[in-house]
């Protein structure tokens, strides 16, 4: 009898795909992670984490064959080869189709393999260069932005994807194939700026030096650090209330900005934030990483957990972030070498008494 479980093999490498298949096992899917036989496996502790971990030679006949029997008890297929090389192995969609006719087979690349960049590969600058993120971030000497925003938001689009098209099955039984990739979510996490119309004026603020999208959403430097100000126009008479800016309901603009700017120097930060939320406007003081990783909050709430990694350690990380009422999301179980799971799985497939055999053929490898 099937598995009312899903499960998914995840053949993806670096960030984005390896994501993809985290998201999936923090929500209760059955991971196979399959990686070479050389082990070279980037970003293991976070990105493969809840996963079971599979050192496999799909360039063999006998890696393939193991992957054929996982495939045929799977769900969802994700893979994150450059356009061609899974035909080229033989596990194109059409291929694990025929071995899987409702299979979900998800494809994560830097173009999208329908575009005439298709072909190309990509990586996070990749994703970042064609979208125009490292112009709005340097302004006139670009810059890399200081985040993995593709790799990462991509991961979670492919995941996204799967669910729409595991909702789809369920409704029809129908497999399909789905696509994530770089460039696009460098589009989706520009969609504010990404509209054009006639008269449009291109003026939003861009580079190093941009606090904010102007006076009422800005950083500013209080008399002991940085805070954010979040603030509608519609908030200008408290705001001039908190602050005891004579006349700032008519200011607009440079006046507005500088007005507040040498009032908020006067005070500190924790003043300030505390006199502009009890006012009903957003704000919040600039904080470091080590701050929210320690935040006692969100270390109840395990937005930060900590696992113990064989041969690592105590490794404290970010944890799941969505939360469903009626679904709860799993704090997953630390990644496990690369290739511990392996003898487990063949034994799952019937394929145990053939172990020693593929590992004399380096068809799989174990840690």
């Amino acid at each position: 009898m099937r598995s009312t479980r899903v499960r998914v093999i995840d053949t993806t490498q670096i960030w984005a795909g390896p994501t993809a298949g985290r998201v999936l096992a923090e929500f209760g899917a059955d991971v196979v992670k399959i990686n070479d036989t050389s082990g070279d496996v980037m970003s293991h502790l976070h990105v493969n984490s809840g996963k079971r971990s599979l050192l496999l030679d799909l360039r063999s006949a006998a890696g393939r064959d193991v992957l054929w029997r996982l495939a045929e008890t799977s769900d969802v297929f994700i893979q994150n080869f450059r356009k061609g090389t899974a035909e080229r192995l033989g596990i194109g969609y059409d291929d694990v189709r025929a071995r899987r006719a409702d299979i979900l087979y998800a494809s994560v690349s830097a173009y999208g393999y329908d575009g005439p960049r298709g072909a190309d590969r990509g990586w996070e600058p990749v994703g970042q260069a064609t979208t125009g993120m490292q112009l709005r971030m340097g302004g006139d000497a670009p810059a890399m932005q200081p985040f993995a925003l593709c790799d990462y938001g991509t991961g979670m689009m492919g995941a996204f994807s799967v669910l729409l098209a595991l909702f789809h099955r369920g409704r029809t039984g129908e497999g399909q194939r789905v696509q994530a990739a770089l460039s696009m979510t460098g589009t989706l996490h520009q969609t504010s700026f990404m509209f054009d119309y006639e008269g449009r004026t291109w003026d939003e603020p861009s580079g190093r030096a941009a606090r904010g999208a102007g006076p009422l959403q800005r950083l500013y430097r209080a008399a002991d650090g940085w805070f954010v100000l979040g603030a509608r126009p519609g908030d200008r008479p408290r705001l001039a209330a908190a602050t005891g800016i004579a006349g700032l309901a008519a200011m607009d603009g440079g006046a507005l900005e500088q007005a507040l700017e040498t009032r908020f120097a006067t005070e500190p930060t924790a003043t300030w934030v505390d006199r502009l939320t009890a006012a009903g406007i957003g704000a919040h003081a600039l904080v470091d990483l080590e701050t929210v990783l320690e935040d006692p909050w969100v270390r109840r709430h395990r937005l930060t957990v900590v696992r113990e990694h064989e041969g690592v350690g105590a490794v404290r990380m970010v944890g799941p972030s969505p939360r469903l009422s009626m679904t709860p999301v799993r704090v997953t179980e630390p990644a496990r070498p690369p290739g511990a799971d392996g003898p487990t799985v063949l034994v799952e497939l019937g394929l145990g008494d053939v172990l020693g055999e593929l590992l004399s053929a380096r068809a799989i490898a174990v840690p």
